[in-house]
């Protein structure tokens, strides 16, 4: 419980410096004109295509903003190079992902009764989470997404909702036995005490 609070109290560190530098104005939405022929229904979807597409780009660009402001705050704390840093970085976010895994479950969940109540997919993303595609998915967060549709499914059956709880046990295992050496790998790769300490007070080696 202490690693967990301790690793919430530096990420919201984290963001309170990133959210105190200027952010990137957005681009102008531009919603396409109505053309000669086309129905007020189809044009209606096509508007509502381009405010979905505007809306993704500007979730896209948001967060390469944040991977950016983030990345300068890790280096500022770390007092390294880029070179240094990108080898270091690729230690951290394997060791970052197995912690994820070795517990992963669903994305969260909202609604405020029984009747909205609803889990959240990481394929779908939620306020907090941006949707991730297959490829930035972790094994055990396709699992995850894949018993909550079994979940949600009235006709799913008790043998199949087994087998998806089987394969998340497993992938949990897997990365609980895989977490100890990516730490190691991670400390090997640090070469001053404050990159120690730093990685040390925040539960990543131990």
């Amino acid at each position: 419980m202490a690693k967990k609070i301790i690793i919430l109290v530096l990420v919201v560190c984290f963001s309170i410096t990133v959210l105190a530098a200027p952010t990137p104005s957005g681009m102008p939405l531009k919603l396409p004109l109505r053309k000669r022929g086309m129905s007020a229904e189809e044009h209606r979807k096509e508007v509502e295509k381009a405010i979905e597409q505007h809306k993704q780009q500007e979730a896209d660009r948001s967060k390469e903003y944040m991977d950016l402001m983030v990345r300068q705050a890790w280096k500022r704390l770390l007092r390294v190079t880029d070179q240094q840093f990108k080898l270091i970085e690729q230690k951290r976010e394997k060791a970052h992902d197995l912690y994820i895994q070795k517990r992963v479950g669903a994305a969260g969940c909202g609604g405020n009764d029984e009747q909205s109540f609803h889990w959240n997919r990481w394929s779908k993303g939620t306020g907090g989470v941006r949707a991730k595609a297959p490829d930035e998915m972790t094994e055990g967060k396709k699992i995850a997404d894949e018993l909550i549709d079994l979940l949600e499914n009235e006709n799913s059956k008790e043998k199949e909702i087994r087998l998806k709880i089987d394969a998340l046990q497993r992938a949990r295992e897997k990365a609980k036995k895989e977490l100890p050496k990516a730490k190691q790998e991670l400390a090997a790769v640090l070469t001053t005490p404050r990159q120690e300490a730093v990685f040390l007070i925040m539960g990543y080696i131990d």
